[in-house]
């Protein structure tokens, strides 16, 4: 895949608690068509390509985006054209997201637990132009990421000083992910809520993604429902396959600014 070059513009919009459950009614109304184009797995190694064909589940997701000011969808510029993606199994996300809550636990003095619309208005919101590597070969250039630094949400539960990495539990459980602390505490590693003037779409990782430019796309868990934080690290999906678990992007890849 040839990587793009041209920067989109960072949106300049949130979602506010008021739009929250006309943004869930709206993704509840998707049903069928949009699980299984979330539910659908790609041949190949993580973040295999799956071209977007213009499916009823994306015009479907694109029609409901129009009315809010931070919208469900597939993002504006072009950014997901070409976009490899690697979904978690087909399940019922639509009812796991209707409950869905952020929790933090494991090593801290403060464990908590945060809805959607709290994650976006309790903590400081970060717009980052960055690049995305896939272990195949190919990136994406420029991404206008929207989230919250992983440093500041860390910072709020207090992580003990026996913690030393983070695991990211995703829905489904299948491809959770863990990092050291340290790499999650660095400024540009987030959760990223937000891409392209748009909420995540499904296929990428809604509602929560992690995004750490630095590191290959196997190693930015989408679908993250729970963060544990540990004294050792934990081997996930893509690491008990063999991918190796720094998961580093080398360095000939990486532009000055950009990661």
């Amino acid at each position: 895949m040839r990587a793009r070059s041209s920067p989109p513009r960072i949106a300049t919009e949130t979602l506010s608690r008021r739009t929250l459950l006309e943004w869930l009614a709206a993704v509840l109304g998707l049903t069928s068509e949009l699980l299984l184009a979330c539910g659908t797995t790609a041949a190949g190694g993580p973040d295999a390509a799956r071209g977007r064909d213009g499916s009823a589940s994306d015009r479907g997701a694109r029609d409901a985006a129009g009315a809010y000011p931070f919208a469900p969808g597939a993002g504006g510029g072009g950014i997901f054209d070409g976009w490899g993606e690697r979904t978690v199994d087909p399940q019922d996300l639509a009812a796991i997201l209707a409950s869905w809550r952020l929790r933090v636990d494991g090593l801290v003095e403060q464990p908590r637990s945060l809805g959607f619309a709290e994650l976006v208005a309790d903590l400081p919101r970060q717009d980052q132009l960055t690049d995305f590597h896939c272990v195949e070969g190919w990136s994406v250039y420029d991404v206008p990421w929207t989230g919250v630094r992983l440093s500041d949400l860390l910072a709020t539960v207090k992580p003990l000083a026996s913690a030393s990495h983070v695991t990211f539990h995703t829905i489904g459980g299948k491809y959770n992910e863990s990092l050291p602390l340290a790499v999650a505490r660095e400024p540009r590693s987030l959760l990223g809520y937000g891409v392209a003037g748009a909420t995540l779409p499904l296929p990428h990782g809604f509602p929560l993604r992690v995004v750490v430019p630095r590191l290959l796309g196997y190693k930015n868990a989408k679908y993250v429902e729970r963060l544990e934080l540990s004294d050792r690290p934990s081997h996930g999906f893509w690491v008990a396959a063999g991918y190796p678990y720094d998961g580093e992007v080398p360095p000939s890849r990486l532009r000055e600014g950009k990661y």
